[in-house]
């Protein structure tokens, strides 16, 4: 077979990526992408100048720091742009806090992202999403898992 595809749900990332850790360790993947939700800050409760400006509507955000591998995140932006679908990028200057943390650092090692998709209100009873920014992500993360190619896991 060219390729496997894992879907893993995990618990406990808010308390130390626990459930991502065992997933990664037990699959050994060559890529990892963590999807998650991430602030939106496109309402006057936030101010984008501290926390980046992330608007419901605009699509998934794709993440970009020491926790991203470059190729996967490279490969993520191409797949986005030439199929056209909308996105955003966040500045991840330190560990993503996120299941891609836990990806990343599993056995010897293993090529990760994140891509979030823009939430308002995380953490409440009335969180908020647009539809059309889930159904990109399915739309980019689909068309990411298209692009592979058979031998190519040498390269992440």
């Amino acid at each position: 077979k060219a390729a496997q595809l894992v879907a893993v749900g995990t618990t406990q990332e808010e308390i130390g990526t626990r459930g991502a850790t065992t997933s990664a360790f037990s699959n050994a993947p060559h890529i990892g992408i963590a999807i998650d939700v991430g602030h939106a800050t496109d309402h006057p409760d936030t101010d984008p100048r501290k926390h980046g400006l992330f608007k419901m509507g605009d699509g998934p955000i794709i993440g970009r720091g020491p926790n991203i591998t470059p190729i996967v995140y490279k490969r993520l932006i191409e797949v986005a742009t030439a199929e056209e679908f909308p996105y955003q990028i966040e500045a991840e200057p330190r560990p993503t806090g996120t299941d891609a943390r836990a990806i990343q650092m599993a056995g010897p090692g293993v090529a990760a992202s994140v891509v979030s998709i823009p939430l308002r209100y995380m953490h409440t009873p009335s969180e908020v999403l647009d539809l059309e920014d889930l159904e990109n992500t399915v739309k980019l993360l689909v068309a990411f898992t298209k692009s592979l190619k058979t031998g190519e896991h040498g390269i992440w």
